[in-house]
């Protein structure tokens, strides 16, 4: 028998809120108590990170399953580079993206916990930012000068560099548009008109600098001394997500939408990186053409619900995997509260509790409503 919305939101929600407190104090609670193996035995550490983050991504997309959202994949397969270095490019709509690429990424075998997120800095402050820091995870701020870019690109490098060389880390995924569609096109429409470049209403035209500074660190040149110190780049996948109409919606609509939300398409396109200019002006060409390519697929789709000709499209799922993560998961979060986190927090003041939770939460909303609005 149906729920009627009521009961059913209420459900829902319960487990929502439940299954985050449950990944996120279990997350960190293990790379705490596994912080010595950082140290001692550190490729055993990084292989449990990975096990862990790969859950994690599994009991988010246990948030979709549970709606019935279904993503329709089409192009090029990336079976064959599960294992290898891969700087993923990603079109930018609306935080649905994150859950998308997630349920996406879960069902990709090793990948899943291997990705590194490149994102906005306001996400440090939220708990699955915690989560991030412990995976290894980097944070962008929007620069107000040059020195500040330069700096912040600089320690882009060492902290990818480091991921890659000791955290067992291979996939990087971003989002070069910089932020959502919404609140980028403007600027982009605007520097495209000043430079004569083409009006895109369906995505942005990309940021360069951190997806070339990914790339020169990752893929040092012919005849450099790097090139052999350590795994490079092998290749780049551009992915474009397409929502029906157009209409992208924000993630907690999907996570409540009930199965009333229509198929999203997100489709690859892989490069080798050899095939990817290295000299500035032939790599900004480069991407311009990959973003006007995805505004004329969009474009396409919209009108015609066809991304491009003689579309093969399949689903790709971990029901199964995503629901025994929840369960992993859930014992694990039972045994740390009623063995450490109950025993602890009795220790401590409650008010004092309260007092750090508020203090936390005003920081956060004035930090986010500076970033985004």
């Amino acid at each position: 028998m149906m729920l009627f919305p009521g009961p059913y939101y209420v459900i829902k929600g319960l487990y929502f809120v439940f299954t985050q407190y449950c990944v996120v104090s279990v997350f960190i609670t293990l790379h705490i108590l596994l912080l010595p193996l950082r140290f001692t035995a550190p490729a055993l550490y990084w292989k449990i990170d990975a096990l862990l983050f790969k859950a994690s991504l599994g009991l988010v997309s246990s948030w979709f399953y549970t709606e019935g959202v279904t993503l329709k994949e089409s192009g090029d397969s990336l079976k064959d580079i599960y294992n290898d270095e891969v700087l993923l490019l990603c079109n930018h709509q609306s935080t649905a993206d994150i859950g998308v690429m997630m349920q996406s990424m879960y069902s990709k075998g090793p990948t899943a916990g291997h990705l590194i997120w490149i994102m906005d800095h306001v996400f440090r402050l939220t708990h699955f930012g915690w989560m991030s820091c412990f995976h290894g995870d980097f944070f962008l701020e929007k620069p107000r000068s040059e020195a500040k870019r330069n700096e912040q690109m600089r320690n882009m490098k060492e902290h990818i560099r480091s991921a890659y060389s000791d955290g067992m880390k291979k996939w990087v995924v971003l989002f070069p548009e910089g932020g959502f569609l919404c609140n980028m096109r403007p600027s982009s429409q605007r520097y495209a008109n000043q430079h004569g470049l083409p009006i895109l209403n369906n995505v942005c035209l990309p940021r360069l600098v951190a997806t070339q500074t990914i790339i020169d660190e990752l893929t040092p040149k012919e005849g450099s001394s790097d090139l052999k110190k350590c795994r490079n780049l092998k290749w780049i996948v551009d992915t474009t997500i397409a929502y029906p109409r157009g209409e992208a919606p924000n993630g907690l609509y999907l996570i409540f939408s009930r199965g009333k939300f229509p198929p999203i398409r997100v489709h690859y396109r892989v490069f080798d990186i050899k095939s990817v200019p290295r000299d500035e002006e032939g790599f900004k060409n480069w991407m311009y053409d990959r973003y006007i390519e995805k505004e004329a697929m969009l474009e396409r789709f919209y009108k015609t619900g066809s991304l491009v000709d003689n579309l093969t499209e399949s689903i790709d799922t971990d029901v199964k995997g995503a629901f025994f993560s929840v369960l992993f998961y859930f014992v694990m979060a039972v045994c740390f509260s009623v063995f450490l986190y109950f025993p602890v927090i009795s220790l401590v003041n409650f008010k004092w509790i309260l007092l750090i939770v508020l203090i936390y939460m005003i920081y956060f909303a004035y930090s986010f409503v500076k970033t985004f609005f």
